[in-house]
């Protein structure tokens, strides 16, 4: 299986916003944090800011408060709770070539990420938490949350927004830098819609043959989560398997707020656990936790 992307976002592209470096209540190093972005890809010119806040207010009708951009600045706000989302279109394609990498060893692609080269602009859609509008009219401090349990809640407001601007005549992909991960439009929209916690629409997961007899599977993108990446190597079995179960194991993760430790025994149904360890992964070359059975 060949070296996958790693997650990074084009300092032009990212929304700027403030990251608290020091929980307040913990003292955590919060340095893992970053804005929530995902970008939607469009094989045509860019949507201008009444068509995305038309779509938006249709599909979101009764839900969410879509506040819609103007000439003067196109940004199209929603209100996922306590998230606002910002929705943003670009009359230029991804820079790089980020989003066509991004789509290395995913599956779901089923050979179609050739289509990735053909978009011509894109709406980026981030995330934020803001507090109330004081009387100065800027937002104050939102209520603390724990941060992991705050980024999940952004990231996944990025994904529902995302999800539904996929409607978008055009669009062909969503791009998550975060993750090094991009998605066709159809399966990323089928995703979100249909799981509580789309994992493969937050993380990249990317499973495959590492011999003629043995499987593997790491991620990308579990880092911004406040989470070491993981890994399985020399998996005897089809990587399908594989790709489910590590899928579960980072859904109860996230959701049940668990951060896995070194040296900790993971059970996973299997006939014995799987022991936790820090190794640098042939993969990417990073820090991971690595799966073996104990």
């Amino acid at each position: 299986m060949s070296e996958s992307p790693q997650p990074d976002q084009p300092a032009a592209e990212q929304p700027s916003a403030e990251q608290p470096t020091v929980d307040p209540r913990t003292g955590e190093d919060l340095s893992w944090k970053s804005t929530p972005v995902a970008i939607v890809l469009l094989d045509r010119p860019a949507p201008g800011h009444a068509e995305v806040g038309d779509l938006l207010a249709e599909i979101f009708e009764g839900s969410y408060e879509v506040d819609p951009g103007t000439d003067d600045d196109p940004a199209t706000g929603v209100s996922v709770e306590d998230v606002t989302v910002v929705a943003t279109p670009l009359d230029l394609p991804v820079a790089d070539g980020e989003a066509s990498r991004y789509t290395e060893n995913l599956a779901i692609w089923n050979g179609g990420e050739s289509v990735v080269d053909t978009h011509r602009s894109q709406v980026v859609v981030a995330a934020f938490r803001l507090g109330a509008t004081g009387d100065d009219g800027e937002p104050g401090e939102p209520e603390y949350l724990d941060p992991r349990l705050e980024t999940l809640r952004c990231e996944l407001a990025v994904a529902t927004v995302a999800a539904a601007l996929t409607a978008l005549p055009g669009a062909i992909a969503v791009s998550v830098g975060g993750a090094a991960t991009t998605l066709p439009a159809g399966p990323y929209r089928d995703l979100v819609a249909g799981n509580p916690l789309p994992v493969p629409a937050l993380v990249g997961v990317r499973a495959g043959m590492q011999s003629e007899t043995t499987s593997c599977v790491y991620t990308s993108g579990l880092g911004r989560f406040g989470r070491l990446d993981m890994e399985r190597l020399d998996v005897a079995g089809p990587p399908g398997a594989l790709y489910g179960q590590m899928c579960d194991l980072v859904a109860y993760s996230l959701g049940s707020g668990t951060v896995f430790q070194p040296g900790q025994a993971l059970e996973v149904g299997g006939p014995q656990p799987l022991l936790t360890s820090v190794e640098t992964s042939p993969f990417t070359g990073q820090q991971v936790l690595r799966l073996t059975p104990g």
